[in-house]
């Protein structure tokens, strides 16, 4: 693909890294591509993926980052900086921070991994920098993908193509309307289910209010 667009391929800056289940027999995976180095996560866009497509190293490194964060607000406070402006920048520099790619990963989160994000807001709180908001991680990423499967449902956005509308037939029973209209997937592992895509089409379908 580089070579046909004519681009350089930095081999130092390359890594190769195969999305697999986790009890899977290492014999079957792919061998190596020569010299570019496998590894079991990568940074891509700021996220960090593993080759089991579990986030857990991702969300340590944005809690991490956060309770940083945090720290500077709490010095901030000390200097005297209002409750207003303090959730202002709390929105602005940690809030923004979580919210980055979070319909992406949010299905795959573990319960452990979602009460480490939580703990953020609750730590706010008592600190006295998230006072009058209350915000939780669920609510977030809520938001985030109703807001994300808005737009997709635009025949010019790059997902919609994934969506397979449902077919009318003439003359077959009006049932009630749904909040979309496309064919809701046939899953057989509930890790399928947690992908974007099919959860946004199981989650939205009878949110008729709030997609119009």
């Amino acid at each position: 693909w580089a070579r046909l667009n004519k681009m350089l391929l930095n081999l130092l800056k390359t890594v190769e890294l195969v999305f697999h289940r986790p009890n899977i027999n290492k014999d079957l995976l792919p061998a190596p591509i020569p010299d570019i180095k496998r590894v079991t996560s990568a940074k891509l866009l700021g996220v960090h993926f593993s080759s089991e497509l579990r986030f857990t190293d991702h969300v340590s490194s944005v809690v991490s980052m956060c309770n940083q964060r945090l720290y500077l607000l709490t010095q901030l406070r000390r200097q005297g900086l209002s409750a207003s402006a303090r959730e202002n920048v709390f929105q602005a520099i940690i809030v923004n921070r979580l919210m980055y790619a979070l319909p992406v990963f949010y299905g795959s989160l573990s319960e452990k991994d979602k009460a480490l994000i939580n703990s953020i807001f609750i730590k706010a709180q008592r600190w006295k920098i998230l006072i009058n908001k209350c915000s939780d991680l669920e609510t977030l990423a809520d938001n985030a993908e109703l807001r994300l499967f808005r737009q997709t449902l635009s025949n010019l956005h790059c997902l919609n193509h994934l969506y397979t509308p449902k077919q009318h037939v003439p003359g077959a029973m009006e049932l009630r309307k749904r909040g979309h209209n496309f064919v809701l997937p046939t899953i057989k592992y509930d890790f399928n289910r947690r992908t974007l895509i099919a959860r946004v089409r199981f989650y939205f379908r009878s949110l008729i209010g709030r997609l119009v």
